[in-house]
């Protein structure tokens, strides 16, 4: 009896299934550095997503927390719900009530509200996924600047997504991911249409440029002239007429649409400009250094204390350049020093060989020099009264934290090729501690205390335990107690009203928000209800958030509230990142608290 012949189908399903295996077993002998990074990055997407929910949101979310919800429901990035009015930056806002800032923050909240619900997953989850983006364009940066060279890139790639800080931004709802994915995003795609000469990779460059200034003007401009001052730094004199009209189309696109923006929204023309919307109420700098020299000088001192930049690792590098042959400047590569016999002749290694000894300093090199430029016109349109307060201005560098840190990488590698042992104990010291900027660490601006610790294992805790803070026990709070539509007034702010108003907008009315001579008191429509100007409502809960003066307790007691709640809880957004952190909740000991305070009538409970 014949036998039927299997399919083709089916005999190339046999033939080529073990083979494929067998070949990914075997590629993965010869070159595991590809495989484990993958597992870098998985367990940092997990860190990215896990429990976005452990912790409520803080002031700086709120913006986009806040102008997200009311975008999904209303269609419009306004400052007033219908119930009430949105005053964090109240400068940011113009006379349509829209709020002035970058949208797409905003415009991400509102989407992750349509996947996940208007909760704090929600206003974080695609924050968070375009961060993870970013790792992976970061890792294919990598393989464009450092070909041949998977060791090398495996530990850049590992110090970088398993970056404490760095995800901890991930993790926020605000412009923080989105700066790094246009970063590194960009930056591989100019380097794609400089190899290919695509106009598909130009158009998609001009997209991620579109995205990284509607995303933040500031830290958006930096990104797209640190690009092109990059390429005209190297690549100006190759440049052909076809190169230059490209270029000048998708930059004049880009410009069309940020200029017609901030027409609409009303940046151009308004009476105020970004540094004064930013920076009311702020001591002007009168110093004798230039402004743009002491903003260079800010940022360079805190890359030290925040371990961006490990000082031993750093002054390694900097004797490393220094005791270089200038023949092996020019080419931009080290080998590593063969050892033979005196007389015998040295054996040359195959070209493939003596390009993965060599130290590609060239490609490190042109990943620095993008980073310096970031650093330079970043500082340059940067509105923050850093003067005042120095830890400001690190937001608004985040995307040099992976570009300086390889850096630690070349580091690495470099004594990897001469002892193991030493380069595993290195990379431990650097990955999982941040001992590389003792003793000039910073310190946590709640505590005083150092901010030295195992960062990753920290993140890693932290996440999987319950953030007990200010903002979710006073919800939790006013919402077992206090009545629709009741009155409430934050007394000091320090941004807790905007958190807050996420939260409760739905069930109370904030009152007692905008000063009667203020600019945003003159565009306020006379539709709006009275109560939000200071002074024209007895609100129904007062809310304080610090320590409380004994005068005002007592102005507030004489006019008949009653202080019915102090939760144990400390009063300000330890959550935040930066050098406000906390890994978890601080005591209460010793710090002051919240005070709840209820009017006549309300119902309270007992104090604590």
């Amino acid at each position: 009896m014949p036998v039927t012949p299997p399919s083709r189908a089916r005999r190339l399903h046999q033939q080529t299934s073990p083979d494929r295996g067998i070949a990914l077993i075997t590629a993965a002998r010869r070159n595991p550095y590809p495989f484990l990074s993958l597992g870098v990055f998985l367990v940092a997407v997990y860190l990215c997503l896990a429990n976005l929910d452990y912790v409520s949101l803080w002031h700086d979310e709120a913006v986009a927390a806040v102008i997200g919800k009311n975008l999904l429901e209303q269609g419009d990035i306004t400052t007033w719900d219908g119930r009430n009015l949105f005053v964090c930056l109240g400068t940011m806002t113009n006379e349509a009530l829209r709020y002035m800032d970058s949208p797409v923050q905003a415009a991400l909240s509102a989407a992750g509200y349509v996947l996940f619900g208007v909760n704090e997953v929600g206003a974080r989850a695609l924050h968070a996924l375009a961060g993870a983006l970013a790792l992976v364009f970061f890792y294919l940066v990598l393989r464009q600047q450092l070909p041949n060279h998977p060791r090398l890139i495996f530990f850049i790639f590992l110090l970088a997504a398993w970056s404490a800080q760095l995800l901890l931004f991930f993790r926020q709802a605000r412009y923080y991911a989105v700066t790094v994915l246009c970063m590194m995003a960009g930056f591989y795609l100019y380097e794609r249409y400089w190899r290919t000469r695509s106009l598909w990779v130009m158009a998609a460059l001009t997209l991620v440029a579109a995205l990284a200034f509607l995303n933040h003007y500031g830290v958006g401009a930096a990104t797209l002239l640190s690009i092109a001052a990059y390429h005209l730094c190297l690549r100006a004199r190759q440049t052909t007429r076809r190169d230059w009209a490209a270029f000048f189309a998708g930059g004049l696109l880009v410009g069309a649409l940020a200029l017609s923006y901030l027409l609409f929204i009303g940046i151009i023309g308004a009476t105020l400009s970004p540094s004064e919307m930013f920076n009311q109420g702020q001591p002007e700098y009168t110093g004798p250094v230039p402004v743009f020299l002491l903003g260079l000088a800010v940022m360079a001192r805190n890359l030290v204390p925040i371990d961006w930049i490990s000082w031993p690792v750093l002054l390694w590098f900097v004797v490393f350049l220094l005791l270089l042959r200038p023949d092996r400047w020019v080419r931009g590569e080290v080998a590593k020093p063969s050892i033979r016999p005196v007389g015998r002749p040295a054996r040359q290694p195959p070209p493939t060989q003596n390009a993965a000894m060599a130290l590609p300093l060239t490609g490190i090199g042109r990943l620095l020099l993008l980073a310096f430029l970031f650093a330079v016109f970043s500082v340059a349109l940067s509105p923050q009264p850093y003067w005042t307060n120095p830890s400001l201005i690190l937001r608004y560098h985040l995307p040099l934290l992976p570009l300086l840190l390889v850096i630690k990488g070349l580091f690495i590698e470099w004594l990897w090729r001469r002892s193991r042992l030493l380069s595993s104990v290195a990379l431990a010291t650097l990955l999982f501690s941040n001992l590389g900027a003792w003793p000039f660490n910073a310190w946590n601006l709640h505590t005083g205390r150092s901010l030295l610790g195992a960062e990753p294992f920290l993140l890693a805790r932290e996440i999987h335990r319950p953030y007990r803070n200010a903002i979710g026990v006073t919800v939790d709070y006013l919402l077992r107690h206090a009545q629709q539509d009741d009155l409430l007034w934050v007394a000091r702010d320090f941004g807790d009203r905007d958190t807050l108003q996420f939260y409760l907008g739905r069930r109370l009315k904030f009152c007692n928000m905008v000063a009667p001579d203020s600019q945003l008191a003159r565009f306020l429509p006379q539709t709006l209800p009275p109560h939000l100007l200071y002074g024209q409502c007895r609100p129904d809960w007062i809310v304080f958030f610090g320590p409380l003066q004994k005068a005002d307790q007592e102005n507030w007691e004489a006019n008949g509230y009653r202080l019915v709640a102090r939760p144990d809880v400390y009063w300000y957004v330890t959550q935040r990142p930066g050098p406000w952190h906390a890994w978890e909740p601080l005591p209460p000991v010793d710090y002051p608290g919240v005070y709840i305070f209820a009017a006549p009538g309300k119902v309270a409970a007992d104090k604590k």
